[in-house]
């Protein structure tokens, strides 16, 4: 299953989710009407006792059905969109929640520096802006978890177990798993979970308040309305915890599947099954497991790597058969082996964490060109592999000291942010400073300027990652901070009509990632191709452009690719003067085509690309920034001409 693939069941697996939710909640607003017009029919004058409702009851109380009827739909769904907007700040928001603290960019402790590479190198490879990391310092299980709406805002945290615990190849297989619910959608599908389960929770929390704080009467007639009180609270409670109980069903089926498909990426993302598997037999090996001992633990169980709360119905498939899924030849007494290893294993762990954050860096010596295959390219979309893990690797310890470290704290990192958006050409970019200045300050501009040298020497291959470095430090700034960015950013792409490509590449890659972290709601992809060609006109034809040196190449390869996605009619080549603008309109309405039809367009676009044999750093920028846009994340690829 590729990319698109599971973007399209993702999409149906989250339909199928909201209509059981939704009879779930219907049946539990049907029960709490009954509870509650039974308690009003026995209490009115002239009842004897207990009185259920009738058909004429309620049709004699229409307004009573109705207010009550819309005050239970209302309190569960004001509750679950509390809950929801809660969750809109990001990833962060679920790991502190937890008790989750945020690992210093800065810090010097080897097992955390270890796995801030580790992120960062995947975060490379996948194509995706850094997650911000959390450190679960309470915890001596070993689990993980990733959490947010889309790659922009997402956190990844991970259990102090598991740093203690895990060598390098495992925490990666770990981390790969997480990383593929980032890449596959699944972190949108669990927090839309979380808001859903806790609009059930709430009716039983209003029950069990009610029994807790309700006089005790003793008078006869007093007495008996208390009664009736109390008695409907009680059922009402367990009302609210049987559609509890559902919920949690609904939300174990779902994580089941999308933690079998996780384990199945983690594998071929790392193409190194040793890593996955070590750490789930250190699990079961392990004293601690992959317990949780946060409270809260119960609230974000199915976002967990594995089970970290008991519970009636398992998040996650059995401990052996995940094991049993990525090696048919696992025992169960590995678990007794590896429970001696473990003491000296520490040890170990440390001692090579210590290793790497002391060796020296590596610079991008030579790198392996990627086939640029139509069908080749476009299933690497959300499928990075072992190649991309070692190019990630290197392009990490190649980046300069300097920008690492701008690009760990929010001042400098708005200032590296900038400096990458620049233009090359002197006059553009004087202009550019003036604006800048105008709009956020001398401040911002003056650091800017003292970090242009160093950005300004940066190889192609460089650029993106020192880009999506930036932002977990840029996520820290405030609300209004990172709007008055987006502006200033916004402004420098409409005020300038001719422009570098470099230039465009990263500003648009920079306004893609900012928005999504801005604004976390999802697009809608409904649109059919057909419905976007004048678009498709715009995107191939600057490509084409921009990726061959003469016009009758360049029509020449505009006609290879969109002949794949407009057989019988399409637009003529042509490049607008004021591409930039153009290209970024097109863009934002491309972004909501189906996922079928972003992989022909993909594909399209490769065929354009590849139509002169030749893979340019321009071409492979371009191409990458569009896949960005068009939220389809796309490994490095190096160019090879």
């Amino acid at each position: 299953m590729n990319f698109f693939q599971r973007q399209t069941e993702a999409r149906r697996m989250s339909r199928r989710l909201v209509a059981l939710f939704v009879l779930a909640i219907v049946i539990v607003v049907a029960a709490v009407d009954f509870v509650l017009f039974t308690v009003l029919a026995s209490v009115q004058p002239g009842s004897a006792g207990l009185t259920f409702p009738n058909a004429q009851w309620l049709h004699a109380h229409p307004g009573i059905v109705i207010v009550t009827t819309l005050s239970v739909v209302g309190v569960i769904g004001l509750s679950s969109l509390y809950k929801t907007v809660t969750l809109n700040g990001g990833g962060g928001v679920v790991a502190r929640s937890l008790g989750g603290v945020r690992v210093s960019p800065d810090t010097t402790d080897p097992l955390q520096r270890r796995l801030l590479n580790v992120v960062e190198e995947m975060s490379i490879a996948a194509g995706v802006p850094m997650p911000e990391v959390y450190l679960l310092e309470q915890e001596s299980g070993i689990n993980a978890f990733a959490a947010g709406h889309n790659p922009a805002n997402a956190a990844i945290a991970v259990t102090h177990g598991t740093l203690t615990t895990l060598n390098r190849a495992e925490l990666q297989g770990v981390i790969a798993h997480e990383f593929s619910h980032i890449l596959n959608g699944d972190m949108r599908l669990n927090v839309r979970l979380m808001g859903l389960i806790f609009g059930l929770l709430v009716i039983a929390l209003i029950a069990r308040t009610v029994l807790r704080f309700a006089p005790r009467g003793r008078g006869s007639k007093k007495g008996g309305g208390v009664a009736f009180i109390l008695l409907a609270a009680a059922v009402v409670l367990v009302v609210g915890y049987i559609g509890l109980f559902f919920g949690r069903l609904i939300q174990a089926a779902v994580s089941r599947s999308r933690e079998s498909l996780a384990d199945a990426s983690a594998v071929q993302f790392t193409r190194d099954p040793l890593g996955l598997r070590g750490a789930l037999v250190k699990i079961g090996a392990g004293e601690a497991g992959s317990r949780i001992g946060n409270p809260e633990a119960e609230e974000v169980a199915h976002m967990l790597f594995a089970p970290g709360v008991s519970r009636f119905f398992a998040t996650h498939p059995a401990l052996e058969e995940r094991l049993k899924a990525i090696d048919p030849r696992f025992s169960p007494h590995e678990f007794s082996e590896m429970r001696a290893r473990l003491a000296a294993q520490r040890q170990a762990v440390e001692e090579s964490a210590a290793e790497e954050a002391i060796s020296a860096a590596q610079k991008l010596e030579s790198m392996i060109a990627i086939p640029a295959a139509a069908g080749a390219v476009a299933n690497l979309v959300g499928n990075p592999g072992t190649l991309h893990m070692e190019m990630a690797q290197e392009i990490r310890q190649s980046l300069p000291e300097a920008l690492s470290v701008a690009g760990r704290h929010p001042a400098t990192a708005r200032a590296l942010f900038l400096a990458l958006a620049l233009d090359a050409q002197p006059p553009v970019r004087e202009r550019q400073r003036t604006f800048i200045a105008r709009q956020l300050g001398t401040e911002v501009t003056d650091a800017m300027v003292a970090l242009q040298g160093e950005v300004d020497a940066l190889q192609p291959q460089q650029r993106m990652p020192v880009l999506m470095h930036a932002f977990p430090a840029l996520r820290q700034l405030t609300r209004d901070e990172r709007m008055r960015l987006m502006a200033c950013l916004n402004g420098m792409l409409q005020r300038e009509g001719a422009m570098s490509l470099q230039t465009y590449v990263l500003r648009k890659l920079a306004q893609v990632h900012l928005r999504d972290d801005l604004d976390p709601r999802g697009r809608a992809g409904r649109l059919a191709l057909n419905a976007v060609t004048d678009e498709l006109q715009v995107l191939f034809s600057v490509l084409a452009h921009h990726g061959h040196q003469s016009e009758i190449e360049a029509r020449r390869a505009y006609e290879a690719g969109i002949h794949q996605l407009l057989p019988r009619e399409r637009p003529a080549y042509a490049v607008a003067p004021n591409w930039p603008l153009q290209l970024d309109q097109a863009l934002s309405r491309l972004d909501q085509l189906v996922p079928a039809g972003k992989e022909q367009l993909i594909e399209g676009l490769v065929r354009t690309v590849s139509h002169d044999a030749r893979l340019a750093v321009t071409e492979a920028e371009l191409l990458r920034t569009v896949c960005a846009a068009l939220h389809c994340p796309l490994p490095p690829l190096v160019a090879n001409g």
